[in-house]
């Protein structure tokens, strides 16, 4: 039945949507200006917010790009202070965990092993395209320092993690580089068997069966 308002109007047909939403704004013109106001506003902000980020994150990987460049050039410390500043300054960026990870490379190429483990730490968790970078390199810092069975359960562990990934024929490879350095040549055969199989066109192939062969001379004769 239509409402009193429309019948007062002097209408005798049924009010259409449109005729009911237009006397809805009508009957509440406040509320809908105040609605609209909000509305506009939140758009405005976003827009804000938008155009803001996007110039900070550019900033942000120009600074790293910069920083980069430093560092490779042979600048180390001060690439280092520039690193620290993209990670804190521009936090919530993606170029802030490329600059943690620049730290660590930097610091592994100076033979700082330990400190380079701890930046390379704190991307092993995350984000996911870093990450296997992150075990991996983990992995590297510890077989430089002599820690054999910590590089070997780190290469185990990005293999475990992220198995399809581009790097994993290196990672076997380290593994069964750094079992065969620990003595444990049967570990490391059954890893460059694997890698044959696994990646049968690969330098990483070719290396291991130049390591298989090179075991099987050096393997005593059995009388």
């Amino acid at each position: 039945m239509p409402n009193a308002t429309w019948i007062d109007s002097g209408k005798t047909d049924a009010p259409t949507k449109t005729d009911l939403a237009l006397g809805w704004i009508k009957r509440n013109r406040e509320t809908v200006i105040g609605l609209v106001v909000i509305i506009l506003a939140v758009g405005i902000f976003g827009i804000y917010f938008y155009i803001h980020y996007r110039d900070l994150r550019e900033t942000a990987w120009k600074n790293l790009f910069i920083a980069q460049q430093t560092g490779y050039g042979g600048n180390a410390p001060q690439a280092q202070t520039m690193l620290t500043d993209v990670e804190t300054t521009y936090a919530k960026t993606t170029a802030a965990p490329y600059a943690t990870l620049t730290k660590g490379d930097l610091l592994f190429e100076d033979g700082k092993f330990a400190e380079a483990a701890g930046q390379y730490a704190k991307l092993t968790a995350g984000p996911a395209n870093l990450a296997p970078f992150a075990l991996y390199n983990l992995g590297k810092c510890k077989e430089a320092q002599g820690d054999l069975a910590g590089a070997q359960a780190q290469y185990a562990d990005m293999l475990a993690k992220h198995p399809e990934h581009f790097m994993a024929p290196e990672a076997h490879y380290a593994l069964g580089y750094t079992q065969d350095l620990a003595g444990a040549k049967d570990l490391a055969k059954t890893t460059y068997e694997k890698i044959v199989l696994l990646y049968p066109d690969t330098s990483w192939a070719t290396q291991a069966k130049a390591r298989l062969t090179a075991g099987e001379q050096k393997a005593p004769v059995k009388k």
